[in-house]
């Protein structure tokens, strides 16, 4: 193997690193910043009080105290209520956050002359967006899907085009 071989080998492996790099932390950063503004609820926290509370409504049950039944299953049920509203309320701050922060970061992406920069912004902003939506999904009505989905695809189609237009890829081969 020649020596420019060897530096060409050495840079692509570089580059590559720096591509995976951003795919991976760009994603994480989003998720972490959200959850360092907006706390996700401690599931292993209201499992505990949930079990306890069905537990003590099981020993209701041999004692034949329905009243008491009947308060815990309230209690019961405040808590799962309590432990959607804050799932809801997270879910819908990483959407807001990850969504425009993917959809920015894959624009920005478009126009970096840098591939291995411009790349792992497209692809980790293509997954920041899709992990926004993903996370808030099953609580979107379904007009928020479907813009969500629409944009995204828009702004791809615009930027792809304008990108890679015949005419573009020509000057791009040239220079």
């Amino acid at each position: 193997m020649t020596h420019n071989a060897d530096i060409g080998i050495r840079e692509l492996v570089k580059q590559i690193a720096v591509w995976l790099g951003i795919v991976v932390l760009l994603p994480l950063a989003t998720w972490y910043g959200v959850s360092a503004f907006s706390t996700p609820p401690d599931k292993r926290e209201n499992a505990k009080a949930l079990a306890k509370i069905n537990e003590q409504i099981q020993d209701a049950k041999e004692e034949k105290d329905k009243g008491e039944r009947d308060k815990l299953r309230k209690e019961r049920d405040r808590l799962q209520a309590e432990e959607e509203e804050a799932q809801r309320q997270f879910y819908h701050d990483m959407f807001w956050v990850a969504y425009p922060t993917g959809l920015a970061a894959t624009i920005l992406g478009v126009f970096l002359p840098v591939q291995a920069v411009g790349a792992g912004l497209m692809f980790g902003g293509l997954i920041s967006l899709a992990t926004g939506c993903y996370a808030y999904w099953d609580r979107m009505d379904a007009w928020l899907r479907l813009g969500s989905l629409v944009v995204a695809l828009v702004v791809l189609l615009a930027l792809g085009t304008w990108r890679f237009w015949p005419a573009r890829a020509e000057q791009r081969i040239v220079a």
